[in-house]
């Protein structure tokens, strides 16, 4: 090979080295933003069970229209974090009676087939989100707090 040749060759290869380095890079980012929508897939996914949850559990016992909505919004309330004194809150946790009736309807004693508890949290979700821009979800955001190990 000559002396260009040479340098030709290298440039090459140089230049193949920078494409794979950005590749990868790429890659990386990409995978970090899908591992990112998993992870929050996943939290939703184990919160509104555990909304769910916590709300047939609450209704069971619920004599009437009127009791089942108190339980719902006391769910809402507990489950979310939100406080009950400002105005916004009072109508989320309103928002939210319609689920609370569609989980007692299709559980109890007497289950009305025509009841949908996935369709009225799917449409408060959508609510939630249209209303105040983000997905309802996210208040259920609990920070972990590491303590110290401590021996006794």
């Amino acid at each position: 090979m000559t002396e260009t040749a040479i340098a030709s060759y290298i440039e090459t290869l140089a230049t193949t080295a920078r494409a794979a380095s950005t590749a990868e890079q790429d890659f990386q980012k990409e995978a970090a933003r899908r591992a990112a929508q998993l992870r929050e897939a996943r939290a939703f996914a184990w919160r509104r069970l555990n909304l769910v949850r916590a709300t047939a559990s609450a209704v069971r016992g619920a004599e009437g229209p009127e009791a089942v909505a108190e339980a719902g919004r006391e769910t809402l309330f507990r489950e979310s974090g939100l406080g009950r004194a400002a105005e916004a809150n009072r109508e989320v946790a309103e928002r939210f009676v319609a689920v609370a009736e569609a989980v007692a309807a299709a559980g109890g004693d007497d289950p009305d087939p025509a009841a949908d508890p996935a369709a009225a949290l799917a449409a408060f979700e959508a609510w939630y989100a249209a209303a105040r821009g983000g997905p309802f979800l996210a208040l259920m955001e609990r920070e972990v707090v590491e303590l110290p190990l401590v021996e006794v």
